[in-house]
């Protein structure tokens, strides 16, 4: 059995935020999947087909990790079979990057669940939200905490639209086969600025 997660922040408001693009690719995910719609449980939405189960935690971005852990125990879920979508201000809107593990790099909803799983040791797929006119997040003028929860501007939306359907050919590539077949993927997809 394989956990694609989403990471985000539940409720309207948060609905079209960077920080939430993690939710709206894990849903691009599900729609292409035919994946039927999400059940709610206590902290978290969950949906299944086969052997695939779709996970968006509720406890907003700081608590990812609980839910996360939770579904990996009841399903008894290997780390291995674990995928991660998440928004990385480290990396320029329309790039994404694949991982096996490594740190949070700042990013709290993954320090979350690396913190609930006691573990670096699973995939996760950063969609860089840095506007193309900043070459690091350090040039934002403001908080990251408060970038992070901003609409993406007009003319960043088409970038957002093209990336999605590379992050759901990477996705799909891990829930059918695994991630080395995910990192094949992700190298021929480079060309169209997936990097």
């Amino acid at each position: 059995m394989k956990l694609i997660v989403g990471l985000g922040n539940p409720g309207p408001e948060y609905e079209s935020t960077r920080h939430n693009i993690g939710f709206v690719t894990l849903d691009a995910v599900c729609e292409k999947l035919r994946v039927p719609d999400y059940k709610k449980f206590k902290n978290y939405l969950l949906a299944r087909k086969d052997e695939w189960l779709f996970l968006k935690p509720l406890t907003y971005m700081n608590l990812s990790g609980q839910p996360v852990s939770s579904v990996m125990k009841e399903f008894d879920i290997k780390k291995s079979d674990l995928l991660i979508i998440l928004d990385d201000v480290h990396i320029p809107l329309g790039k994404i990057r694949i991982r096996r593990r490594g740190s949070d790099a700042g990013h709290n909803g993954l320090k979350s669940v690396i913190e609930a799983l006691d573990s670096e040791n699973f995939s996760r797929m950063r969609i860089g939200i840095l506007p193309e006119v900043h070459e690091s997040a350090s040039e934002l003028t403001m908080p990251l905490e408060e970038f992070v929860l901003m609409n993406f501007l007009e003319e960043e939306l088409q970038c957002v639209q093209e990336i999605i359907p590379a992050a759901v050919e990477l996705a799909s590539c891990f829930i059918y086969q695994n991630y080395k077949k995910m990192s094949a993927a992700y190298s021929r997809l480079c060309s169209l600025s997936v990097e």
